[in-house]
């Protein structure tokens, strides 16, 4: 079967890519606000959400009351790795942004790393973007946000230009499911659901309205962002985030 095409309007370009992400700063708050869109943290000395302040040279943000640092990149692929942030991200979008399939010799060409280096990445990668994975785990959690965007002032970004990004993680076996979805309908994100995990799986997600009704063929549980409650036992979407 030939691939379904994009509509051009729909496409994230190189140049959209490319401005969006000019380094590995911007990549790392795009982490950070991906993993808290409130931008409130909770700061494990204080016990409560605080905004916190990024720590230049190094990869951490702090509490802005305690000093506290937390690292956004902890349980994700980044953690450890000596690959710029930026280079990971170029590499995701080369891989994300074609239907065609790309090799780990063209994001060595692409990127200017060593092929050992292209390779660990397109393992690690195509992990998340795996369109035949079939989430089996009785516990998953499934979460929706933001890429991309270009700042217009300190605190605020231009969020007609984002891509919406859909993604699932199984808590016990470790794996993820990611992909670019065109909108972020209720619709979209059940489809995916319905293709990706099975039935009667336990599913974490918040309570955004798009998640309604999982709960007629899953076991379904919603923790309310929107209320400052982001651990109730063990329902929270904190892997999934990560």
């Amino acid at each position: 079967m030939k691939p379904k095409s994009i509509p051009k309007e729909l496409r994230y370009t190189r140049n959209q890519f490319d401005r969006d992400f000019p380094n590995d700063d911007v990549c790392l708050e795009q982490i950070k606000q991906s993993r808290w869109p409130s931008g409130m943290i909770y700061c494990a000395t204080c016990e409560k959400e605080r905004k916190h302040y990024r720590v230049m040279g190094r990869m951490a943000y702090a509490c802005d009351r305690c000093g506290h640092h937390i690292y956004p990149l902890v349980g994700t692929i980044f953690l450890k790795s000596t690959t710029p942030l930026r280079i990971w991200f170029q590499a995701m979008y080369l891989m994300g942004s074609t239907r065609c399939g790309i090799s780990a010799k063209q994001i060595q060409r692409e990127t200017g790393v060593t092929y050992k280096t292209a390779w660990r990445m397109f393992k690690q990668i195509r992990m998340l973007l795996s369109e035949d994975l079939r989430l089996e785990g009785y516990s998953v959690e499934m979460d929706e946000t933001q890429i991309g965007g270009r700042r217009r002032k300190r605190t605020m970004y231009d969020t007609q230009n984002k891509t919406w990004v859909a993604g699932i993680a199984e808590r016990k076996g470790g794996r993820v499911y990611a992909a670019v979805i065109d909108e972020n309908t209720k619709k979209t994100l059940q489809d995916i659901a319905h293709e990706k995990i099975l039935p009667k799986s336990v599913v974490f997600t918040d309570d955004a309205a798009q998640y309604h009704g999982l709960d007629v063929d899953y076991h379904h549980h919603r923790i309310n962002h929107s209320q400052g409650v982001y651990v109730l036992g063990d329902v929270h979407t904190n892997t999934i985030e990560g």
